[in-house]
């Protein structure tokens, strides 16, 4: 009766552990879709400012 309850403590460890690495990937991913939307947003209300991104100067064609 010991191994079965060692088995399912490992078992429950283990799904524990596996929803913590979703939660973290999950939390990580977020934070990173955020900082990309307020990264966007500054860009706009910059150029609606009167800012202008420079370009990259485009590549002369070998020929």
């Amino acid at each position: 009766m010991q191994s079965n309850g060692r088995i399912i403590g490992a078992v429950l460890a283990g799904v524990g552990s596996l929803l913590l690495a979703c939660y973290v990937q999950n939390a990580v991913t977020q934070r990173k879709r955020v900082t990309k939307e307020l990264a966007r947003d500054a860009v706009r209300a910059w150029e609606g400012e009167g800012g202008a991104l420079i370009e990259a100067a485009p590549r002369a064609n070998p020929g």
